[in-house]
């Protein structure tokens, strides 16, 4: 496993251009906002030519909070996943929020992720009645976030760039997003 605190490696990159040489600066994370929605019904969409398992999980509702607004996740959202046979599930959303404006702009967000662990307790997570007894430091649940809008009142939303840490807790999903600045 590679050391977080040594160097970047250098390699055939040009000295003047070595980390050393040339430092960047170095991204930080902001908490900036949470999302909880509710699942619908697993659906099992079959095996798919990687070996895995295509699951389709809609989304009911659900609602946000964040430094930039508050809303509810509109219904008819969807998970597209793919489960690996060690449980391991590749994360693919779509979501669309409605913020609580008296004119609500709509924001798209689109994720995309993993959940990774010790496979019996990913087997808890796919069973709403065991999920909610699995505590989410058990297991990692890591997602990019993009959002998107064409309302002037959110702009900054479409130039942000977000990573996410989440949880799965019976037939819901909840995550908190952190901006990277």
């Amino acid at each position: 496993m590679p050391d977080n605190t040594s160097p970047i490696p250098t390699g055939s990159i040009p000295a003047e251009f070595a980390p050393q040489a040339y430092p960047l600066p170095v991204p930080s994370l902001e908490p900036d906002f949470r999302l909880v929605c509710n699942l619908a019904q697993r659906i099992p969409v079959g095996p798919t030519p990687t070996g895995g398992q295509r699951n389709w999980i809609g989304i009911s509702d659900g609602w946000f909070a964040g430094k930039w607004g508050t809303g509810v996740v509109v219904p008819g959202g969807q998970d597209n996943q793919v489960v690996t046979p060690d449980l391991s599930t590749k994360i693919d959303t779509q979501y669309l929020l409605k913020t609580d404006d008296e004119v609500p702009a709509y924001i798209t967000v689109h994720t995309e992720g993993w959940r990774t662990g010790d496979s019996e307790v990913l087997a808890k997570l796919f069973d709403p009645a065991q999920a909610d007894g699995v505590q989410p430091s058990e297991y990692k649940f890591r997602l990019y976030v993009h959002l998107e809008t064409g309302d002037a009142r959110y702009k900054e939303v479409c130039t942000g760039m977000w990573v996410a840490s989440g949880a799965r807790l019976g037939s819901k999903v909840l995550y908190d997003a952190y901006r990277i600045q």
